[in-house]
């Protein structure tokens, strides 16, 4: 079983300054938010450029600007007109920013992202070589079940889908799956990175 490294994106949303202080002074780097606001309010008060932002809540056209200006990952990308925008605001800010398309794998409609046999409809749309956006693989968020049976089907295709978007595109390396949950079997599941809040911060109150 080969070891590969796995990223842990501490889930910041609702989370004091001084949590994120807290686990910035451990030397924990990578950090994700759900809302545009408090998330830019967060990376500005923080003005730290070691520290990684990911976006990963679902994504408002008119708040793309926002996302490509203070972000340095976008886990959240789940249709053409997303990424097109995102492209040109990077390519006018010359700003680079690594993006993940999001999979809706459990069907539910509340869900964001897209059908993972819809997927062509955006890949077909991508640049491979833009100077600024970086494509890095993938993002889901599974079915909210204690099914472990579940789980492992929705990992496992996942999974495979990663493992031929790899053969396509030579940028991806990236499957952003498993969270406070579940995140060990999305690493059995080849997970390469995930992403964690409560486990860390402790509860949210």
């Amino acid at each position: 079983h080969h070891k590969r490294k796995i990223s842990l994106i501490a889930v910041s949303k609702k989370q004091s300054i001084e949590k994120i202080h807290g686990l910035i002074n451990y030397g924990h780097l990578d950090f994700g938010e759900n809302y545009v606001q408090e998330g830019v309010d967060k990376i500005k008060s923080i003005s730290n450029p070691s520290i990684i932002w990911h976006f990963i809540g679902p994504i408002q056209s008119n708040k793309t600007r926002l996302i490509t200006e203070y972000f340095n990952w976008v886990h959240s990308v789940d249709r053409l007109k997303i990424y097109d925008r995102i492209k040109n605001e990077a390519n006018s800010l010359g700003k680079k920013i690594n993006f993940l398309i999001q999979i809706n794998i459990s069907k539910e409609n509340t869900k964001s992202g897209i059908n993972i046999n819809d997927i062509d409809a955006i890949l077909d749309g991508i640049d491979p070589n833009d100077d600024f956006v970086c494509f890095r693989g993938i993002m889901a968020i599974p079915s909210n079940t204690t099914n472990i049976n579940l789980l492992k089907t929705e990992f496992s295709l996942l999974n495979k889908a990663f493992i031929s978007l790899k053969e396509r595109f030579h940028t991806v390396d990236t499957l952003s799956m498993g969270m406070s949950n579940d995140y060990l079997l999305a690493m059995n599941h080849g997970s390469t990175m995930i992403r964690v809040g409560s486990k860390i911060f402790g509860e949210r109150i």
